[in-house]
């Protein structure tokens, strides 16, 4: 359909090169003759499904049909042909390849961008777009072939068959699964998300999205917690927000002078705001022992260390990169299509991609892996890769690559996965590889991948981390988390509070419910250091509170009830809370008869 007229002939723009003396007719009479008969041959044997097809009013073929189609079709005497779907293409995309017009635009997505193999069956008019194998399309990036088709031959699975395009409300929003916090375009529909599409960024994800964001729309509304909820007896009944805020406090008074640990867990989906709130809250106390979940070993001084230093746009000049513990299809999928897209721009230039750690043998890239052993990371640093080369990598170029040219390359980046950060030895790793860059490159080589914004915005606020404590008891604030180490808390001697959007019964005493993102303004970092907005586009479900708002209630009910009297009658007002929670308890107990 990209058909023009170049100096009186037709010809495909899209495979055409630019010349001197070209006299280029793109809306001549010829070239709209020449795309009617192109259609036509394309509606042979399409379907005639565009009542039930889930890409009504959204089909390139239906607006291609409005221009450039006819009133009537001259092709009586022919049967429609139809085509057997995929035997095996997985829960997320549906497929019906009888609407396919082997535009082959996912052929080509897939032997250039994703990696399974997909690809065009016989010739003639038996062609069709088959696997050569059969499997599951459960790629990490799967779900942009349902972007890509102009038809409705893929389309998703969870979104069939339940809403049309002109119902529902489009806003621009960011990914908050994401720690690239890529621009993507929310449906929603009765105040609910129903399905997110990408949008076009080039800066960020250009026009892809990873399977994670694509399709986690529905965790909005499944195992969401609504109501604050204490543990009594060993089930957790509902109450009121005055009276879990009180109660928290009357526990606070109590304990303020006995010397408990006040100790914070920071999950994945902070933002700035609650971070700021929460060190606020922790300050008034007199400590900031706040952590980020699950990395209790390692400390950082220069905030530089913290964040993915080279641009994403600067990654398609990069010739050489070193994973160190980074699994970077399944950590930062759209990230990993960015280096792809390097390896595919300049194949015929050298590019070097190696890992240490992980054995990554199913990237979609050729990748030299040096091993797993830490001693062998310490090796490399050392210029001593020659004691185990022999071991690892045969080829005597890649030996001469290592030991001597790695130095002079002007354009490196040695990428660190998230796991290190788990690792108690991870300080002296990072330490001694920032010597290894001092005397050798800059500090914009290094860059530390995570795959979730809270961290960037929890090193960015609160920047300092005590050390860790084993056997954790005492007071414990689980923000946003989804689930704490069991082997350092001692649960049965704690006092442990879960905020968050989630329902997260784990062990804990007290449930604070919040606003989940989308339902709230957050202000967060991502992976480059840059301020993204998540604004939001729908309401919160029973008036849910934001994260900073319940974090900032404790610090004036703090102000307010924090006093000598309080103190002196704390005796009475534990009496009648325990009298409310017996109240309560019953209620719910002849309720539930």
């Amino acid at each position: 359909m990209c058909i023009v007229q170049v100096n009186n002939n037709l010809g495909v723009s899209c495979a055409l090169n630019l010349m001197n003396n070209m006299i280029i007719f793109s809306n001549t009479l010829r070239v709209k003759e020449a795309r009617e008969s192109i259609l036509e041959f394309l509606l042979i044997n399409h379907p005639l499904d565009c009542p039930i097809c889930d890409q009504g009013g959204e089909c390139d073929l239906q607006d291609l049909s409005l221009i450039f189609g006819a009133d009537r079709g001259r092709f009586y005497e022919f049967k429609k042909r139809a085509i057997d779907n995929f035997s095996s293409n997985g829960p997320l995309i549906k497929t019906m390849m009888t609407r396919c017009i082997h535009c082959t635009r996912c052929v080509r997505y897939a032997s250039e961008i994703s990696d399974f193999s997909l690809g065009i069956l016989d010739r003639g008019s038996t062609m069709e777009i088959g696997m050569y194998f059969s499997f599951n399309l459960l790629d990490e990036i799967s779900g942009n072939i349902i972007d890509l088709c102009p038809v409705g031959a893929s389309t998703s699975m969870p979104y069939a068959f339940k809403y049309r395009p002109w119902e529902v409300t489009y806003f621009n929003n960011i990914d908050f699964l994401d720690s690239m916090c890529s621009s993507i375009r929310l449906h929603i529909y009765a105040n609910k998300i129903i399905r997110i599409l990408p949008l076009l960024d080039e800066d960020l994800n250009e026009e892809w999205l990873s399977n994670r964001t694509r399709f986690s729309y529905d965790a909005m509304l499944i195992n969401r917690n609504f109501y604050p909820k204490l543990k009594f007896f060993q089930k957790f009944i509902v109450f009121s927000w005055d009276f879990i805020i009180n109660y928290l406090y009357i526990y606070l008074i109590k304990n303020l002078y006995l010397n408990i640990n006040f100790i914070s867990y920071i999950g994945y989906y902070i933002d700035l705001a609650s971070c700021l709130a929460l060190k606020t809250f922790f300050l008034n106390f007199g400590c900031l022992n706040i952590m980020y979940l699950n990395n209790l070993y390692w400390i950082y001084d220069v905030i530089n260390l913290c964040y993915f230093n080279s641009t994403l746009t600067n990654l398609e000049l990069i010739n050489f990169f070193f994973f160190i513990n980074c699994d970077i299809r399944l950590e930062a999928p759209l990230l990993n299509i960015r280096i792809k897209k390097n390896y595919n721009l300049h194949k015929n230039r050298e590019l070097y991609i190696c890992s240490f750690g992980l054995s990554l043998k199913y990237l979609s890239y050729p990748i030299k892996h040096l091993g797993n052993a830490i001693r062998n990371f310490f090796c490399f640093l050392e210029g001593k890769l020659r004691y185990y080369c022999n071991l690892i990598i045969k080829e005597f170029y890649t030996f001469m690559f290592f030991n001597l040219n790695y130095y002079f390359y002007n354009k490196p980046l040695f990428i660190f996965g998230n796991s290190i950060l788990g690792r108690i030895d991870s300080k002296s790793i990072l330490m001694s590889f920032l010597v290894f860059l001092k005397n050798k490159f800059s500090l914009s080589t290094f860059s530390l991948l995570y795959s979730f914004f809270g961290f960037y915005s929890f090193t960015n606020i609160i920047y300092n981390i005590n050390k860790n404590v084993r056997r954790i008891k005492g007071f414990i604030y689980n923000l946003t988390g989804e689930s704490l180490l069991t082997t350092d808390i001692n649960y049965l001697q704690s006092f442990i509070i879960n905020q968050g959007f989630f329902n997260n019964y784990n062990n804990c005493n007290i449930i604070l419910p919040s606003a989940a993102p989308y339902e709230m303004d957050m202000l967060v970092l991502n992976l480059e250091g840059r301020y993204k907005l998540i604004k939001q586009n729908i309401k919160s479900h029973f008036g849910l509170f934001t994260n900073w708002e319940i974090i900032f209630f404790l610090v004036l009910y703090k102000k307010k009830y924090i006093n000598l009297y309080i103190f002196l009658f704390f005796k009475f007002f534990t009496i009648l809370s325990y009298f409310q929670i017996f109240i309560n308890f019953f209620c719910n107990f002849f309720l539930s008869l």
